[in-house]
């Protein structure tokens, strides 16, 4: 079933678009467009109860594509039959944009080649036993939780010492939780990477920043959000910095974090970038296992699961058996 939304993204659509030249007179979608969209779909639905807030345009496809399998339920089918999907834009009072589709693709958004990890990507097991048992007790599901454990055990910090190409030789927590206009960057480091070439044999390094999106089992790693952030610390945090590496790490049910690592993006190249290439990857397993991060998948029924085999790791440990877990 599409959502009000769907209805929404197919009368700007159809607006703009031209069926005889298949051609949009506008691709680029403003902030004041989407609003003035939702209030004429609000005057034809009065009676049924569809109605949809005109507040929050920004977020309007955000919450489309949050979810690749939503987004491409609720991506108006005639929009892609025309030849079009959509990504969210920032700045200049934009909201979105439609895109040409790519030769081939078979659906409006299709994952990210980057989705899954490759079959080389390393593996690392992570002591979880540093982190507060009186934190673990309060584990959610949810991004913040996250990247709070992703930073505390370092496992940023271990993939440029271990598997990064990158010659990175000290990383500092900045912030957790950027809120920008547009975007929001889940984490914000600052590296000191050590020059190639020595004068006098002195070790001189450069200043480069490091962005981490963060995405928990249930939602999908979306390229334009990673992208957003790299333009994010360029033009809403002014940063001084002339380099930005964009990284984000994902959880892997039911206790595995698969962290990316993308090619390096310069200020002077910014603005035109629009996909990342991964510069390396790997994959951390945390042991024990962490409240919120290690989740187990659920099973299709109980008449199904075997009366023999026990659950590895449990969906939501509780404060009882997390503690009892700690003492054994």
């Amino acid at each position: 079933m599409a959502s009000n939304k769907t209805e929404i993204i197919e009368s700007i659509f159809f607006d703009r678009y031209d069926g005889s030249t298949k051609t949009l007179s506008k691709p680029l979608v403003t902030l004041h467009e989407v609003a003035d969209a939702i209030r004429v779909y609000n005057k034809k639905h009065e009676t049924d109860g569809k109605r949809l807030s005109d507040l929050n345009a920004a977020n309007f496809l955000t919450d489309v594509i949050r979810h690749r399998e939503g987004a491409n339920r609720n991506w108006p089918a005639s929009v892609f039959a025309a030849g079009f999907t959509g990504r969210k834009v920032t700045g200049e009072n934009l909201a979105f944009e439609f895109l040409p589709v790519n030769p081939g693709q078979t659906e409006p958004f299709p994952a990210p080649d980057f989705a899954t990890p490759p079959a080389d990507t390393p593996i690392h097991r992570v002591e979880s036993v540093s982190l507060p048992l009186a934190s673990r007790r309060l584990g959610r599901t949810d991004e913040p939780w996250m990247i709070q454990v992703v930073t505390r055990l370092r496992i940023i910090e271990t993939h440029f010492s271990l598997f990064s190409s990158r010659s990175i030789r000290q990383l500092d927590l900045l912030q957790l939780n950027v809120k920008l206009r547009g975007t929001e960057i889940d984490a914000l480091f600052l590296a000191q990477e050590e020059k190639p070439e020595h004068l006098d044999g002195d070790i001189t390094y450069d200043e480069v920043i490091v962005t981490c999106e963060a995405k928990s089992a249930r939602d999908d790693l979306v390229e334009t959000q990673i992208i957003a952030q790299v333009k994010g610390a360029f033009e809403k945090i002014k940063i001084r910095q002339d380099v930005v590496i964009p990284m984000a790490v994902k959880c892997i049910p039911p206790c595995t974090l698969y962290l990316l690592e993308f090619e390096a993006i310069d200020r002077n190249s910014y603005k035109e970038v629009d996909s990342l290439i991964v510069a390396s990857t790997s994959l951390f397993q945390l042991e024990p296992p962490v409240p919120g991060i290690c989740i187990k998948a659920r099973a299709k029924s109980k008449s199904r699961r075997s009366k023999k085999t026990k659950p590895q790791i449990k969906s939501q440990p509780t404060a009882e058996t997390d503690a009892t877990n700690e003492a054994s």
